[in-house]
């Protein structure tokens, strides 16, 4: 075999191993700039608060119903021709929106009937009765508006008007009066359907009276505790 035949087989031989190595290598499916980049963490998120417990969706509140009533009693002052002493009440709340409640009160005042007009030089009647002198009996239409709750604590605000008749027997002096209310109070749900109702409020306005007296303001302060009941 001459020289020249010898080396083109070496040729050959070299060409076919390369060749075999390129196809044992396997290709990159992607360029390298194709590579996805893993995420880096956000080490800006908040860490959660291990002293805060993880519960499950709250429980829904309970809902008043659209009907309420209830029975108290109390204390009012009056003074000169403003009825005072022991107060019962009696109101129905019927639902108007989620805030506001009409409230339909129905009061009775007893007081003392000592008396305490007289006639002055001028022969005008005066009347100097006390704080807890008199009896009255009111109805009135209020508006309650509920605040914002408080724990079991429920305060509200309310406000209205009022027509009532007032009397002191040992003068003999009776009169109609005008009664306007502003005040307010809070409602502690004691029991299901059933809460423990506070009120305080400021009555003034005017009524007219007999024996000579004739229109006469009227200004008392009342606080009374109940019992408030739903009805539905």
């Amino acid at each position: 075999m001459s020289r020249r035949l010898i080396a083109r087989l070496v040729l050959a031989l070299a060409g076919l191993g390369a060749a075999g190595a390129a196809r044992a290598q396997p290709a990159d499916p992607l360029p390298a700039e194709a590579h996805p980049t893993p995420a880096a963490p956000d080490l800006t998120a908040p860490a959660p608060d291990p002293s805060i417990p993880v519960t499950g969706p709250a429980a829904p509140a309970h809902t008043l119903g659209d009907q309420l009533i209830s029975a108290e009693a109390g204390a009012v002052a009056g003074g000169r021709v403003t009825p005072g002493g022991l107060r019962i009440a009696g109101h129905y709340l019927y639902q108007l929106s989620e805030v506001d409640w009409f409230d339909g009160m129905a009061a009775f005042t007893f007081g003392s009937g000592q008396g305490a007009c007289f006639r002055d030089r001028r022969d005008m009647v005066i009347c100097k009765h006390g704080a807890t002198d008199g009896t009255g009996v009111e109805i009135a239409a209020r508006v309650r508006r509920l605040l914002t709750q408080r724990s079991v604590f429920q305060p509200f605000a309310q406000g209205g008007v009022g027509l009532g008749l007032a009397r002191f027997s040992d003068d003999e002096l009776s009169g109609f009066t005008i009664p306007l209310h502003a005040g307010g109070g809070v409602r502690v749900e004691v029991a299901p359907m059933i809460a423990l109702v506070m009120e305080d409020e400021l009555e003034f306005g005017f009524g007219v009276f007999g024996r000579g007296l004739g229109l006469a303001p009227q200004l008392a302060f009342a606080v009374t505790v109940g019992l408030e009941f739903q009805l539905r």
